[in-house]
């Protein structure tokens, strides 16, 4: 069976640090009141029909929703768990000294997890830190079977998985992995460059990869593979000191990535680099800046619609407003905000937004700003929403319909 998480009843929130405590002590002089339950609300801010689908406490990451939309796995400290949408209990996939980086669900029953295998584990492995693992529902124990070593990145495709593999210091090549997730084919064919992300064209025929070419000071570079002939090819590349965040996004009007400055450092105002978001033409070309989001638009995170119509972006409309997130209709390029938030802090990472199945909803990770003075909360830990960075289910239409 695997493992059902559990909760802790009372919590001390402040700036720093979050402490369990269990009930105050009789010679304290100054109590603090407990404040009313959240009884699972959720902040205005994030738009009509938002709904949790998570709470408490840990640093959750990489959501994906399962093939039929009833789960959605995530990261949390570390370790895979996965919940139903609606109600139910959260299920461990991995113990918890496992790091998983990045996880997607190969069918309905099979998680392939990509990530760094728990100590006594790795020293048997080729030296490798990161691994592809597959995992069963219903198993008897959290062992994961390691399908593949030396895994860059991982996609989902049709019917599975695509995945880069190391082949070497300056070279990468690719496979596919079935709905079970053993891998049925290996291509020969190997990449110049260390893939660094990758995504699936709306066919599934093919996929764009985010590479740094060898011998090449790491600049940036994108390529398309034919996974139906093995064969790749690079469409751009970005010169200087220019990087690709994240995963490319692949679009019935071309594909589009975020980039930017290297983020090795501040920049000399002491501010974070700042990422645009860009489009290239699958037959390749320079990379222009994506047109709709305006000039001052600052990109994080990127992700396309099942259907390949519509892609999901979190951002902010310039450098000093507040985070949000954001629709674009490649085609027309409409920009549509679909949260006005003010108070929550929408994680940014790359792997944190993912789309339902049906195109209707997106999962992003967020969190209330911090409080500056302690607080306490009478209700269980394991309910606590805003508190901590937690999983929001956001509505955005339907697969037909223009976002709201």
């Amino acid at each position: 069976m695997r493992f059902r998480v559990g909760s802790k009843w009372c919590l001390i929130l402040s700036v720093a640090t979050v402490f369990a405590v269990g009930c105050a002590h009789a010679d304290e002089e100054t109590p603090i009141a407990p404040l009313a339950p959240m009884a699972g609300r959720v902040d205005p801010g994030l738009g009509p029909g938002t709904r949790a689908l998570s709470s408490g406490p840990g640093y959750k990451g990489s959501p994906s929703w399962s093939p039929g939309g009833d789960r959605i796995a995530f990261t949390v400290d570390g370790y895979v768990v996965d919940k139903p949408t609606g109600s139910g209990d959260t299920v461990r996939w991995t113990t918890k000294d496992f790091i998983a980086v990045d996880t997607e669900w190969a069918s309905e029953e099979t998680l392939l997890i990509l990530g760094a295998a728990p100590p006594a584990e790795a020293e048997k492995s080729a030296g490798s830190l990161d691994s592809l693992y597959r995992a069963h529902d219903g198993e008897d124990s959290l062992g994961l079977q390691r399908v593949g070593e030396e895994v860059l990145a991982i996609g989902p495709g049709r019917g599975g998985l695509i995945f880069a593999l190391g082949s070497g210091p300056q070279e990468s090549k690719l496979a596919l992995a079935r709905g079970n997730g053993e891998i049925y084919r290996p291509y020969t064919r190997h990449i110049a460059g260390r893939v660094a992300a990758l995504s699936a064209s709306p066919d599934d025929d093919e996929a764009v990869l985010a590479v740094r070419p060898p011998n090449d000071r790491e600049i940036s570079g994108l390529s398309v593979f034919d996974l139906r002939k093995g064969e790749g090819r690079q469409i751009t590349r970005l010169e200087g000191n220019q990087e690709i965040l994240g995963t490319p996004q692949w679009t019935q009007q071309g594909i589009y990535f975020v980039a930017g400055k290297k983020s090795t450092s501040l920049d000399s105002d002491g501010s974070e680099p700042l990422y645009y978001l860009y489009r290239v033409p699958p037959s390749g070309g320079a990379p222009e800046s994506a047109s709709g989001v305006g000039e001052d638009f600052v990109a994080a995170t990127i992700r396309v619609s099942p259907d390949g119509k519509w892609l999901a972006v979190i951002g902010r409309l310039n450098p000093k407003a507040p985070t949000n997130l954001y629709v674009l209709d490649p085609l027309t390029e409409d920009f549509t905000a679909v949260t006005t938030n003010e108070d929550m802090e929408i994680k940014t990472g790359p792997d944190d937004l993912a789309w339902s199945p049906g195109g209707e909803s997106v999962a992003i990770i967020a969190r209330g700003t911090p409080s500056t003075e302690p607080e306490v909360r009478a209700e269980p830990a394991d309910r606590l929403l805003r508190d901590f960075d937690n999983l929001y289910e956001i509505p955005v239409g339907g697969p037909e319909d223009a976002p709201r």
